[in-house]
């Protein structure tokens, strides 16, 4: 029997099958699939599972322009697929492993911002368990699988504050002088800590701070274990105990203790810490103690109670009154008492007309010499508060600004004036005579008179012994010149600022000059511009020693102290 009668004998593939190869192949009636014949050569070829890579290496070594017609033959279903948006295995295998690429980028950042989320807000770990988290992230990111808390408390945060730490590190590396602001504190917990915030300026005169730690401190709060605490602090930063120019903090007689020994005369008291107790001392004054306990007696009535709460908004609505509750004080700080009490004067009228209502509250009616004294004590903080709320910033420079304060305090807002009560000149006295004692020792006035000068915008404005202050300067300068072997002449000065002038003895260095400029007086600025602005910008009038836009050891003593906090 001839081959084209075996091959017409031959049965097709019983199943559908795409590949053209089967189109040369077949099988005899009930035989085993995986052993189809060739219709050419009537040759047997395995080919298990539908494997049809035995069929096509058959065709090209016995059969080869069967195979040349085959290869075209795929190449056009090829064609045709990828026409018809069809893509071929390769080319899905290579689509899906984009997508997983991407996938996964897209899941690493946000399993980041949740860390960021968690660090920044401080919010427990837990919040990736919680349910309504849970029903947000399968909003937003469905197919986002969310970590457990244990990955970032034990991974992600850990490696945020490894990358943060290594970025505030590389910056502080590159500042030379460093102020620094410290305090302790107890957590909710009743748990000691000891905070450490270093002020600095880059080299391209940003003013920095950064809370380098918050550091346990279970141990006794004595002087010399907050002493040994601070070195240990700045040890671990590589900052060196030479480079600390200032150290602000509270009055607290340990932390005072600790830092005086350690910095003599780089101590300074918090500004916000000295009026708190100045004023404080003015609220001891028993007319004004027995008001303000009368005040924050009634406010805590109303603010435990709701009944009183839902009563008090139904008279405000009928006396046209702001729609305000009640502030309870904290009683350590003094802006708290001020807006309790500018508060219950403001709604003086309500309250009345709620306790007068419940002949059970008629007793709690404020007397009208308390109210009195309250509306004393409003006159005579509101001025202050508003002026003080100034000096809170993080990135001014409050230090230079600290001497005409404690001029402007008792010569303007506390200025006695003609109208005021015998209360309110009684206020106006404890305040500026605290205030001014707290600022007696002769270190501390020495730094802040330094910082004042050192400001363009203040120079000697401020000074009661300009001249001895001036010596002191040109002192200390020529000191640093020395110690740096300075050889910048007047010429340099002149070249750098386009001017002429003439040498002398007197002038070989330029910080004759940069005195005669800078301490001059002359108008104010305003409040808004920044004295190391300045600075920045002149910088190149004043050659090293005396002054280098990238280097602050320029000014010693004087120039870099007027960075720092109170």
């Amino acid at each position: 029997m001839s081959s084209e009668q075996e091959s017409e004998r031959l049965c097709p593939h019983p199943k559908k099958v795409s590949s053209p190869v089967w189109e040369f192949f077949g099988f005899k009636e009930n035989s085993s699939l995986d052993s189809p014949i060739c219709r050419k050569c009537q040759a047997t070829v395995s080919a298990k599972g539908g494997n049809t890579t035995n069929l096509f290496t058959h065709h090209r070594v016995h059969h080869p322009l069967d195979y040349a017609i085959l290869q075209k033959g795929a190449f056009k279903k090829r064609e045709q697929a990828r026409a018809s948006g069809q893509l071929t295995i390769f080319e899905s295998v290579e689509r899906k492993r984009k997508a997983d690429m991407t996938s996964a980028c897209e899941d690493t950042a946000i399993t980041k911002s949740l860390a960021y989320l968690i660090a920044k807000d401080m919010m427990p770990f837990r919040i990736v368990e919680r349910p309504g988290f849970n029903a947000l992230m399968k909003t937003v990111a469905p197919k986002y699988k969310i970590p457990r808390r244990q990955h970032f408390s034990e991974k992600e945060i850990p490696n945020m504050y490894i990358k943060l730490k290594e970025d505030i590190a590389n910056s502080l590396s590159e500042a030379k002088h460093f102020a620094f602001t410290t305090d302790l504190w107890t957590s909710n917990t009743g748990h000691p800590y000891m905070s450490l915030t270093v002020h600095f300026i880059t080299p391209a005169w940003e003013v920095k701070a950064a809370c380098l730690e918050t550091a346990y401190l279970p141990d006794d709060h004595t002087s010399d274990n907050i002493k040994e605490t601070f070195e240990n602090l700045i040890k671990e930063w590589g900052i060196q105990q030479s480079a600390v120019e200032c150290v602000t903090t509270d009055n607290g007689t340990n932390m005072k203790a600790a830092f005086k020994s350690l910095l003599p005369s780089s101590w300074l008291s918090c500004f916000g810490h000295n009026l708190n107790l100045a004023l404080g001392k003015a609220m001891k004054i028993d007319k004004v103690d027995v008001a303000v306990r009368a005040c924050r007696s009634v406010v805590q009535g109303f603010n435990h109670s709701w009944k009183r709460r839902r009563e008090l908004a139904k008279k405000q609505a009928e006396l046209n009154l702001p729609q305000h509750t009640l502030i309870q004080d904290v009683v350590t700080r003094w802006g708290s008492t001020y807006d309790m009490i500018s508060r219950f004067v403001e709604q003086h009228a309500a309250v009345t007309a709620t306790l007068m209502a419940d002949r059970n509250t008629r007793h709690l009616v404020l007397r009208g010499s308390y109210i009195s004294t309250l509306e004393d004590m409003c006159k005579v903080l509101k001025p202050i508060r508003s002026f003080t709320d100034s000096l809170a910033a993080e990135t001014c420079i409050t230090i230079s600004s600290l001497r005409p304060v404690l001029q402007h305090l008792p010569e303007t807002i506390l200025a006695e004036k003609d109208d005021d009560s015998n209360l309110v000149r009684s206020m106006k006295h404890a305040i500026c005579k605290n205030l001014q004692e707290r600022y007696e020792d002769s270190d501390m006035a020495n730094v802040i008179d330094m910082a004042c000068v050192l400001d363009p915008r203040f120079k000697l404005n401020f000074m009661e012994e300009a001249d001895s202050i001036k010596r002191q300067l040109e002192q200390q300068l020529m000191q640093h010149t020395a110690d740096e072997g300075s050889t910048c002449t007047l010429s340099q000065v002149s070249s750098a600022r386009g001017e002429c002038e003439d040498e002398g003895t007197s002038a070989s260095c330029p910080l004759f000059l940069w005195i005669k400029t800078h301490c001059s007086g002359g108008k104010r600025m305003s409040r808004s511009f920044q004295g190391w602005q300045k600075w920045h910008k002149r910088s190149f009038a004043f050659p090293p020693p005396v002054l280098h836009q990238k280097d602050f050891s320029a000014l010693q003593e004087t120039f870099r102290q007027c960075f720092a906090p109170v």
